[in-house]
């Protein structure tokens, strides 16, 4: 049987992913964790747990379960997510046609993220674009969990409670 996920949880997971860091839904346990890819590399190893500190050693531990059992699920990348595509749908959805057209430009070619962020704090949509983009990220976890079979909450995890 596989765990309930809370979709909030599962998007700001989604949302924190940074290079060299893989996450992982645990589907006994709903749980979400996470290795690096020395964790990774070091779970096909061949070298003795001993071999590494204290603090690694755990992650590793975890990865080779991660490696050796079916009861991991990997998080989608930070590839798979396209935030462009959220930033440019948040534009879209600016009523104001002048101030719509000054984003869309400004989110074309390098620095568009930069831009953007300017752009909104500047014009007072800062807050507004985070409450989009956290929507669209939660979106995006109620896809995914359903196209893995994940049954999903909205329920915010009370504290104390198990995940």
């Amino acid at each position: 049987m596989t765990a309930k996920v809370n979709l909030a949880d599962l998007a700001e997971e989604m949302q924190a992913q940074s290079e060299g860091w893989h996450p992982f839904f645990h589907k006994p346990t709903g749980e979400l964790v996470g290795v690096t890819d020395e964790m990774l590399s070091g779970s096909d190893d061949d070298a003795s747990l001993d071999d590494y500190p204290e603090w690694e050693r755990e992650g590793i531990e975890l990865a080779k379960r991660i490696n050796e059992t079916d009861e991991y699920i990997a998080l989608p990348s930070k590839w798979d997510i396209h935030e462009y595509s959220m930033m440019e749908d948040f534009c879209l959805s600016i009523e104001n046609e002048k101030m719509r057209d000054v984003f869309l430009q400004a989110i074309r070619g390098k620095g568009a993220f930069r831009r953007f962020r300017d752009l909104a704090d500047r014009f007072g949509l800062i807050d507004d674009w985070y409450k989009f983009r956290d929507e669209a990220y939660e979106e995006f976890a109620k896809e995914w969990c359903e196209e893995n079979d994940i049954p999903y909450t909205n329920e915010p995890q009370k504290e104390g409670d198990e995940p």
